[in-house]
């Protein structure tokens, strides 16, 4: 459930942005759920994943997919698409696993890089205090006012309430098949149709 919701309101957020522009303060305000829900269930699969070396590889070949797509839709922002600060995130967690806190310290560097976004320290965020969802609560409302004031986007405001959709117990069943491998395919792929509609829509002259 919590994958599905993230991916509705991350098409939401990027319909928002190429064709609903009018809209946009409510449409991207539903968008900045996603990427928390996205970090809550990466963090699920790093404590529940039966095979972590295949998750990483799915997750890098997805990335990889993905990037070039992103980069045509978004040629302004020079850096990596978000599943790989989601990647990014994961792999500092595994090696703090194994290494203690001086994994954290590659976060600055690629933060630092611009190779992937601040909301890499959400992904921590929820890792660490899931079990403790009032701090949870209060340290997404602290991360996303900071966003706020260095963005001054006001839909960021509403990212904090994706916590309450983490302790949600409503489910919706679904083929296994679906939940292991859809989305590995619908996030490139809905990189893809929005290209293709906005070339249908704005054909280039020759």
């Amino acid at each position: 459930m919590i994958k599905l919701i993230a991916f509705i309101t991350m098409v939401i957020d990027h319909s928002a942005i190429f064709f609903f522009p009018e809209h946009e303060f409510i449409m991207r305000s539903l968008g900045a759920l996603s990427f928390p829900l996205f970090a809550y269930f990466i963090t699920q699969g790093l404590k529940h994943t039966k095979d972590l070396q295949l998750y990483i590889i799915s997750l890098v070949t997805c990335a990889c997919i993905t990037q070039p797509l992103f980069n045509i839709l978004f040629p302004d922002l020079h850096r990596l698409n978000d599943l790989y600060t989601l990647l990014f995130g994961l792999i500092i967690l595994v090696l703090y696993d194994r290494h203690g806190y001086q994994a954290f310290y590659l976060t600055l560097l690629l933060v630092l890089a611009n190779v992937v976004s601040i909301y890499i320290f959400i992904v921590f965020a929820i890792y660490f205090l899931h079990h403790r969802p009032v701090y949870l609560l209060g340290t997404m409302m602290a991360f996303y006012l900071l966003v706020h004031y260095l963005s001054g986007a006001g839909y960021v405001l509403f990212g904090p309430a994706a916590v309450f959709l983490m302790y949600s117990r409503v489910t919706i069943p679904l083929p296994r098949m679906i939940q292991k491998y859809f989305y590995y395919v619908a996030y490139p792929g809905h990189f893809l149709i929005i290209i293709l509609i906005n070339s249908a829509r704005c054909p280039v002259n020759p």
